[in-house]
């Protein structure tokens, strides 16, 4: 009966028309995200730049210190001021008398009247290329870190919250890129830990967890009112098909089918790494599947219970809101882990970029704990659904009307 069911259940999702779209949007967001994705070559040494190949991740004080200031007096000079107050860019508009104050703060720091900051920018990108390199500016002579942020604190008062000159937001903005020898040890993690294909695997995942965070649960939020709008309710209730095996069949086959696609898509960045052909690199075949199932399965199953249980309960799409807000707290928080390493309790984990091997090995524990986690969050939902399902079968929790028959 199981098996049966299942299947009943694959076919009512396939003829949806909100699945088909759902289908659409994964395969829109691929290729806008990762449709021209290019394998990373061995890097030659002498080469222009090795941004390609990663950032350092010994950052010194006077790191934070050369490049915050760079970037005040980039916003100052083109009184363009951004600030990220709920995770999405906000741009801040100074009066007259907070520019003259964020003026007095970068004369403070380096020394430079306002006079004389074109200068300074048109002479460093002379020599370093704009797109490639990170605006830095000399510091004032003695210059101690604890001036400096307190600098960078009047900056963050004037601009308001989400700026980007609090300490933690300052050391994740540096940006320098490795030199020769750290290219090739990123990408020797790449090749030989990673069998490159791991890299780009753990690139997919977090792209596509960003839509496998929200739109699952729409599809499974229509898939649950649709028997209610029908009346079909009323028939299934009376039948003796048990609560578990009627829940636990759909939530298997929302999920199954909202994995499918990105099983599919996933098999891309894998073939394009087989056709780089690059030469003593010992491929990892199987990485899509290891990490779609271990990475991207439990979001998908999370996303499905909560679809499920907030509908079967008020038989309304609280569900939609509900995920939502779940979703958008969830960006917002793993922004600042981007680029891998701290993975924390976040629903969707990021590591937007196919190198830090390193750091994937680090947080690899906390990674594998939240996503054990999701997963057993996601059965004891299903668990709950099933059981609020049994309730209603029994004339309990019912908002539209009576059983009739034999249960």
């Amino acid at each position: 009966m199981f098996v049966t069911l299942f299947r009943k259940e694959c076919a009512q999702t396939a003829k949806s028309l909100i699945y088909w779209l759902y289908v659409a949007c994964l395969v829109i967001f691929f290729n806008s995200q990762l449709g021209s994705l290019n394998i990373l070559t061995p890097p030659r040494e002498g080469q222009a730049a090795y941004s390609d190949y990663g950032y350092k991740t010994d950052i010194t004080e006077q790191d934070i210190m050369e490049t915050g200031a760079g970037s005040l007096v980039m916003a100052y000079y083109y009184d363009h001021y951004v600030t990220y107050p709920v995770g999405y860019a906000k741009n801040v508009t100074l009066s007259e008398e907070e520019k003259g104050e964020i003026a007095d703060i970068i004369y403070e720091l380096t020394g430079m009247k306002t006079d004389e900051i074109e200068g300074d920018i048109a002479a460093f990108f002379e020599e370093h290329n704009v797109e490639e390199v990170q605006y830095k500016v000399k510091l004032r002579d003695g210059l101690t870190y604890d001036a400096f942020m307190q600098s960078m604190d009047q900056a963050a008062e004037i601009l308001g919250p989400g700026s980007d000159y609090t300490e933690e937001r300052l050391r994740a903005n540096v940006k320098i890129p490795v030199d020769y020898e750290g290219a090739k040890a990123n990408y020797s993690d790449l090749t030989e830990k990673d069998g490159l294909t791991g890299g780009y695997a753990r690139l997919f995942c977090d792209y596509m967890e960003i839509m496998l965070g929200i739109l699952p649960v729409f599809v499974t939020a229509t898939r649950m009112l649709r028997d209610k709008r029908s009346r079909m309710q009323e028939l299934i209730y009376v039948r003796r098909t048990s609560s578990g095996t009627v829940m636990g069949s759909r939530y298997l086959a929302l999920v199954c089918m909202h994995m499918l696609p990105v099983l599919l898509l996933s098999l891309i960045p894998t073939v394009n790494c087989i056709r780089a052909g690059i030469e003593g690199v010992n491929l990892d075949y199987l990485a899509w599947l290891k990490y779609d199932l271990g990475w991207l399965l439990p979001t998908v199953m999370a996303v499905v219970s909560v679809g499920m249980i907030c509908t079967e309960l008020t038989e309304t799409a609280l569900a939609v809101l509900v995920q939502t807000a779940w979703w958008f707290l969830s960006l917002v928080t793993g922004a600042a882990g981007m680029y891998g390493g701290s993975y924390g309790w976040n629903l969707m984990p990021r590591h937007n970029t196919e190198l830090n091997y390193a750091g994937f090995a680090e947080g690899f524990r906390q990674l594998a704990c939240s996503r054990i986690f999701y997963a057993v969050l996601s059965l004891a939902l299903l668990a709950l659904t099933v059981l609020i399902y049994e309730k209603k079968r029994k004339g309990h929790l019912r908002r539209g009307g009576k059983v009739s028959g034999n249960h």
